[in-house]
C-alpha cells in the first residue's frame, strides 16, 4: 500500500486547498469579479477614442467598396447585389459610428 489514493490526508489537503481558494475569492470588493479591472480615465478615453475612429474609418470604406462595385463592375450582372451589400455594412458601421459619437458628446 504505498500509493495515497485511498488515503484521508490527501483529501484532507484538497479540502483545505479549496477551503483557500475560497477565502480568496470572499476578500474581493462586492460587484467585482477577479478578471474586471478598472481602467484608469486616461486608458478609457483613448479606447473610445480609437474605437469612434475604427468605425468613421469602416464605415467610409465600405461606402467607398459599394461605389467601386456598382460603377467598375458593369458586366456583371450581381454587381447591384454587391453593392446593396457592401452599403448595407456602411449604413451599420455609420450607425454605429453616429452612436458612439453622440456618447461622446455626452460626457
Amino acid at each position: 500500500m504505498a500509493s495515497n489514493r485511498g488515503s484521508s490526508k490527501g483529501t484532507r489537503t484538497r479540502a483545505s486547498a479549496k477551503a483557500g481558494r475560497r477565502t480568496e475569492h470572499a476578500e474581493l470588493p462586492q460587484g467585482r469579479g477577479p478578471e474586471q479591472k478598472v481602467r484608469p480615465l486616461a486608458a478609457r478615453s483613448a479606447f473610445e477614442l480609437r474605437s469612434l475612429l475604427w468605425s468613421l474609418f469602416l464605415a467610409l470604406a465600405f461606402w467607398c467598396l459599394a461605389i467601386i462595385f456598382y460603377v467598375s463592375l458593369q458586366r456583371d450582372p450581381n454587381r447591384i447585389l454587391y453593392a446593396a451589400m457592401a452599403a448595407f455594412l456602411a449604413l451599420l458601421w455609420t450607425v454605429n459610428f453616429s452612436f458612439r459619437l453622440s456618447g461622446k458628446r455626452r460626457r
